[in-house]
């Protein structure tokens, strides 16, 4: 039987987070507020959506020795994530976001790295044999360029699938080619690569042809209450989302990148994977906080059930 592991590699912050009412303009001051301190990252939030969602998920990632590293490094394996190769830097500090929200789930968000710039190509190589066998490799845009790149070229030396969330955008820092066997960005990411306006689900469809022509085999657009556009060799999707009303939408698409993983290693057909991941973010938007708000498999499936 394969090994059906997910080898996520990618970051880790603890999150504080402030619930507001409205979210203040420029030189604002907005009271009282609610608070809540918790886990993020979006590396971390993807290997923990993987793992709630079903998946066996060995996680890479640097933490300070602090204690909010310490407790994040608890925290992965209450999911039962493999924390053996995670980096301790004691010369940094764990990554920390700032994240505000308001009633209707807009957010601000802003993110000191930390030890997530201690994760270099060199580590990497270091760790290579972790790249024996997984059924997948999960990657985002939140730790050095050059270490994603490297991860890349390991895992297709390997024949390791890949998914990267391109996430955020910094210029093309990562070239965008068959390395990349599928590609996740959300609208606003889709537009910074493409240089195209991305509103629509004809909009998505253009950019999603133009990012599919540099390499990957599967292209997926994310539009929020609009869906997702996804392009493969075969054909063009619009897979419609499920309609909620939103808490928070700080790791909408991190659960979706997580439990797509999830969905793709069990060899689900990619348009009913997407609907899988849709489901997942449809209740993460519904709960406060990153990690917090990561449903598990039996939530994800009464969910499923409920809205066919």
């Amino acid at each position: 039987m394969p090994d059906r592991r997910i080898l996520v590699i990618g970051s880790s912050n603890v999150d504080f987070v402030m619930r507001l009412q409205s979210l203040p303009e420029r030189g604002e001051t907005v009271t009282d507020g609610e608070f809540l301190q918790t886990f993020g990252g979006k590396g971390a939030n993807q290997a923990v959506a993987s793992a709630r969602a079903g998946g066996n998920v060995t996680f890479v990632t640097a933490i300070g020795d602090d204690q909010f590293g310490r407790a994040m490094e608890e925290n992965f394996r209450l999911d039962g994530i493999c924390t053996d190769h995670i980096l301790r830097d004691p010369e940094q500090s764990s990554g920390t976001a700032l994240v505000m929200t308001d009633v209707s789930g807009d957010n601000y968000l802003s993110v000191a790295p930390g030890a997530n710039y201690s994760l270099t190509a060199a580590h990497l190589n270091a760790i290579s044999d972790l790249f024996d066998g997984p059924s997948m490799l999960v990657l985002q845009m939140e730790i050095p360029p050059t270490a994603v790149i490297r991860a890349l070229e390991i895992a297709h030396s390997k024949g390791v699938p890949t998914l990267l969330n391109y996430a955020p955008v910094r210029e093309m820092s990562v070239p965008i080619s068959h390395l990349i066997d599928i590609l996740v960005v959300n609208a606003n990411e889709a537009a910074a690569l493409t240089h195209l306006e991305v509103e629509t689900l004809t909009q998505a469809e253009a950019a999603a042809e133009v990012l599919y022509r540099l390499g990957p085999q599967t292209v997926i657009v994310t539009l929020g209450k609009q869906g997702a556009w996804v392009k493969t060799a075969s054909q063009g999707s619009h897979v419609a989302a499920y309609s909620v009303t939103p808490v928070d939408t700080t790791a909408a698409g991190d659960t979706f990148c997580g439990a797509l993983a999830v969905a793709l290693v069990k060899s689900v057909e990619t348009i009913e994977a997407v609907r899988f991941a849709s489901a997942a973010s449809a209740l993460a938007v519904q709960r406060l906080g990153a990690q917090p708000s990561i449903p598990k498999r039996e939530d994800i499936d009464r969910f499923l059930e409920a809205n066919p």
